[in-house]
This record gives C-alpha cells, structure tokens and sequence, in this order.
C-alpha cells in the first residue's frame, strides 16, 4: 500500500527511459559483444517480469533480436530450441524459471541484470551454460548494479569473499538460505548506516566461509 502511494512520486516511463544508466551500460556492451561475435546468444536473467517486458521493448527498437521465457508461457523446451536455431545474434531474456530445468550450453555469456542475493540462486542461473556440452573455455558472467547501493555492497564484501564466480559453493542451500534472510532483514530495515551493512554483511561472508570449510572437511 505504502508504494502504490509513493509510485506517483518517483517519475514515469518516458522519465526512466531517459535516465537509465543500467540500461544504457548493457546496451552499451552488447554492442560491443555482438560486433565483435556477430552470431553469438547471450542469456540475460531478471527476477522482475515487467523488467524483461520492459528490456524486450528497448533491446527491440535498439536492433536487437529478443526471446523471452517466463511463468506462465507454455512450452519452454520450443522457444529455448527456436533461440538456439535463430540465424544471427540474439538475446534470450529470462526470469528465474529459466535458471532450473533447461541447457543452454550453447551460449558462453550470462548476465545477472538484476543479482540474487542468495549465492546459490547466482550458480543456478551460471549453471545453465556452465554444464556439459559447453566448447568454450570460457564462460563470461556480467553482473549489473549500480553503485553505492546495498548490492554493490553485497557484491563487493559476499559474492567476492566467497569466490561464487569461481567455485560451486556445494549442498548447504538449508543453511545458506537462513544466513541470505537474516542478512536480507537487516539490510531491508532501513536501520543501518553504510559502515553497519558493510559490518553485517561481512559477518554473513564469514559465517558462510566457515560453513563451507566445515562441509568441505566432511566431504573428506
């Protein structure tokens, strides 16, 4: 209720259209990737679907052929077959039902357009080109987030610390998910100076790092 008052306030769709950073970056990158790989697929993912509506409209009057997979579209296997056998560069737009369940090992490029906070949510989404079957030697992960903000934070003292774009982080998904929610409520309180995010996520990163060294020695 408190933002459906509020929305009014913080500008309109032409407004973000004309000042969106994030999305001019990735436009911006895209570019340069699809000129110098002129057939190449890249997979972008959002957890908003009124995000990929909105990249699809944009990605389209930019030039830039577009798929989409989200809840609620029917047969998924198809529209993944049609984006692979599409002649030419393109982009397959997908919301987390796309992170489980299917192969896209024919692409080399993920980009987290918005980054799940939980590092397990990251590798599901990595693991669908990092599989079987993929010829590159190298995978390219392009995280987008604006700075100064909590995910930058997150990105920067978490995901960075705990190395999750560079070794699975193994079965502790139970624990891990405890540890993302007390993280996510104290973050979200609104009570928190940067120095007291930073100070509380740090204490997550370490929680999680002795977690993991603890299930590393018993796996051994």
């Amino acid at each position: 209720q408190y933002l459906a008052e509020k929305v009014g306030e913080l500008g309109n769709l032409e407004e973000l259209k004309a000042n969106d950073s994030k999305y001019s970056r990735l436009r911006e990158k895209l570019t340069e990737y699809f000129a110098r790989f002129p057939d190449e697929k890249v997979v972008l993912f959002s957890y908003f679907r009124v995000t990929l509506d909105y990249l699809r409209e944009r990605l389209r009057k930019d030039g830039v052929e577009t798929f989409i997979l989200k809840g609620g579209m029917g047969e998924k296997d198809q529209l993944v077959e049609d984006f692979k056998n599409h002649k030419g560069a393109a982009i397959l737009l997908s919301s987390e039902v796309g992170s489980e369940g299917i192969d896209l090992q024919f692409c080399r490029v993920v980009i987290n357009y918005d980054l799940p906070w939980n590092p397990m949510k990251v590798e599901q989404r990595i693991g669908r080109i990092d599989r079987l079957g993929q010829e590159s030697k190298v995978i390219l992960v392009w995280n987008l987030f604006s700075q100064d903000t909590i995910d930058s934070r997150i990105y920067e003292r978490l995901f960075k610390r705990l190395k999750i774009f560079e070794d699975t982080f193994g079965a502790i998904e139970e624990v891990l998910g405890d540890e993302i929610r007390e993280l996510t409520n104290s973050l979200m309180s609104g009570q928190l100076s940067v120095e007291e995010e930073l100070e509380r996520i740090e204490q997550t990163a370490i929680a999680l790092e002795n977690r993991r060294q603890q299930e590393g020695e018993l796996e051994e």
